[in-house]
């Protein structure tokens, strides 16, 4: 038992791994996609340039946070006497007041945004990413022209760039002044140290972001172990007790059974196993898909041998009910294109469950009709049904799904969720209907 232990636990082990490699890949690609670009223009040399912003993946600003920033940015403001301090921030389009200090004669408001056609002070701070000082633009060539700061009189500048710790940038904190002001170092430093502190703030976000996100990843690596170990405990364990019961039962008393008995018990082995073969081939299944994603491999093959395949495989559970199939195809070969491997797990766990939920010497009709390129394949039965709950409930994986069958058959739970799974990786439609007590019909439309 302890070495089967350390087997669980080390596949266990292996596939969270596993699990966890391809959700920060995956988590890497989607921040990739949410990744967005500003075209901003440089003065300083005169260029332009495409810089990375905040993507959606950043976290927001708390509010504890913007009242720190707001007392640095205002004290800052008054130590060096001057109307404006400003913490500015990039956006694709424009360059928007994110802060501004509470300080006398700020002509700047919070929200305020400005188009990036001017190449503005901000705009080559963050462009060449170095400290930018403007003592007096009204008397620099550079930024005497086309420069609306100096339409609201604030004529000298100095700003650092701010980023995000990945790189990406955020904006630029700056002070303004309506006079020549050729900024001393130590203020120089000062602002310096502001926009050190606001960087060490953002990447304090960033790291809590980040534990919050690796948290919720555990709770559903957790989630998917408990379901993996449950699945292998209630069922499979289950089927393969009763059959090792059933093996000791004959072995023990051979000589004693009738033919007729021994075969009798040997139809529900072989049932039993068949039953405990495909919760085992529909947990490997989902496993892969969960930790794994695949993707379907498309190629082109004939439906009707597949659906043939099936129905031979459910042969014994077939003949052990005397089931009536009935099947109407419009021809001998039917060619589609799809994922092969999905689409005969999603065909034999719905068959399986049409067989499993059918009464003994009940129907079964499987139809397919081909219109145009579309296929329609009807699996319709005479079994218990579903009501109203159930049906809502159907492709999500619950425990309550796990209903015998109409002889005692188990049922994993999870058939029917792996089927909508790979017939939605196909880009097929599913439809069922269903009333209790008058049976259901599974339509699959590729």
């Amino acid at each position: 038992m302890r070495h089967q232990a350390r087997i669980r636990d080390t596949a266990l082990a292996y596939f969270i791994e596993q699990k966890r490699e391809l959700c920060s890949l995956l988590i890497f690609i989607k921040r990739k996609e949410m990744d967005k670009y500003s075209n901003i223009s440089i003065r300083e040399p005169k260029l332009s340039k495409s810089v990375q912003i905040s993507s959606d993946s950043k976290p927001e600003i708390l509010a504890s946070v913007i009242a720190k920033w707001q007392a640095l940015l205002d004290t800052t403001a008054k130590i060096i006497n001057v109307p404006s301090g400003l913490i500015m921030r990039l956006n694709e389009k424009t360059i928007q007041v994110f802060m501004k200090s509470q300080t006398e004669g700020n002509p700047y408001e919070v929200g305020e945004e400005a188009e990036l056609i001017y190449g503005l002070y901000c705009e080559t701070v963050i462009g060449t990413q170095k400290q930018l000082l403007v003592p007096d633009a009204t008397k620099s060539p550079i930024w005497c022209k086309n420069n609306p700061d100096i339409d609201l009189n604030m004529i000298s500048y100095l700003g650092f760039p701010i980023n995000w710790p990945d790189g990406e940038v955020f904006g630029t904190v700056c002070l303004l002044d309506n006079k020549e002001n050729h900024y001393s170092d130590d203020f120089s430093n000062l602002l310096q140290q502001i926009k050190q502190h606001i960087e060490t703030d953002l990447q304090v976000l960033s790291v809590n972001e980040t534990l919050k996100a690796n948290n919720k990843e555990l709770e559903d690596l957790n989630t998917i172990k408990s379901r993996f170990l449950s699945l292998i405990s209630h069922d499979i364990r289950g089927e393969l007790g009763t059959l090792n019961e059933l093996l000791k039962l004959i072995l023990s008393d051979f000589e004693s059974f009738e033919k007729p008995e021994i075969n009798e018990m040997l139809e529900l082995i072989s049932q039993n196993a068949s039953s405990s073969y495909l919760a085992l081939e529909g947990l490997l299944s989902w496993s892969k898909n969960d930790f794994l994603h695949l993707r379907p491999d498309r190629s082109e093959f004939d439906l009707v041998p597949m659906i043939e395949d099936i129905l031979n495989y459910f042969r014994q559970s077939i003949k052990i009910k005397n089931l009536q199939i009935v099947k109407s195809y419009d021809t001998d070969k039917l060619l589609m294109v799809a994922d092969k491997n999905m689409m005969l797990v999603a065909l034999r766990n719905i068959i399986s469950n049409s067989i499993k939920y059918t009464k003994n010497e009940g129907d079964i009709f499987i139809r397919i009709v081909k219109d145009g390129e579309i296929y329609s394949i009807e699996i319709e039965d005479s079994g218990l049904g579903m009501d109203k709950s159930s049906l809502e409930r159907l492709f999500r994986y619950d425990k309550t799904h796990r209903k015998e069958g109409t002889l005692g058959e188990s049922s994993a739970g999870i058939g029917l969720m792996i089927a909508k799974e790979f017939l939605d990786k196909n880009k097929a439609i599913l439809k069922v209907d269903s009333e209790l007590g008058k049976g259901t019909n599974f339509e699959i439309m590729l």
